[in-house]
């Protein structure tokens, strides 16, 4: 390809660039509540079947 050819293709697709802006600034805020969550209704693990007494703790 010609670097001419380059040129033209580059310019006609300078529309298709991202638009520069000056930037937003956003601002988030959280509710963080403290909530006390039972992750084993039933008493039992769900995936083994067992109960929860049965279960291996493995420390990582």
């Amino acid at each position: 390809m010609e670097s001419g050819h380059l040129f033209w293709a580059l310019l006609f697709m300078q529309p298709l660039w991202p638009q520069l802006t000056d930037g937003t600034t956003r601002v988030y805020y959280l509710g963080i509540q403290d909530v006390q969550w039972n992750y084993a209704p039933k008493g039992r693990n769900v995936i083994t079947n067992q109960p929860l007494e049965r279960d291996i703790y493995v420390k990582m």
